[in-house]
């Protein structure tokens, strides 16, 4: 009963969570980027850099940045903070507009 207990908490407790910042109405033709952002000690110390979206986005607008913990991201902090609450990784997606302008290629994106 109380590996069931615990098991159940554990569950319960590491829920994924999404933050959207949007910029101007939603566009359907974007370009988006995927990245992990990396946290230490408690979650209270970043070790990433901050995403820089002008770079991300070469010089154009970027439309959405989505902060997400994802399934992922809480089985790799599940493994490596079952010793010790040390890493806490998110994804971030970052949405340019790009839109009557030339489509930068896959290789140009991964900046």
């Amino acid at each position: 009963m109380k590996l069931l207990t615990t098991l159940v908490s554990l569950i319960i407790l590491s829920a994924c969570t999404t933050i959207h910042f949007d910029n101007g109405e939603p566009i359907e033709t974007l370009a988006k980027t995927e990245q992990w952002h990396h946290n230490v000690a408690l979650d209270l110390v970043e070790v990433s850099d901050a995403v820089n979206l002008e770079r991300r986005c070469l010089n154009q607008e970027w439309t959405s940045v989505k902060t997400e913990l994802s399934f992922l991201n809480g089985l790799a902090r599940l493994a490596v903070n079952w010793i010790a609450p040390i890493w806490y990784p998110k994804t971030v997606e970052i949405s340019c507009d790009f839109t009557d302008k030339k489509q930068p290629s896959a290789q140009t994106l991964k900046l």
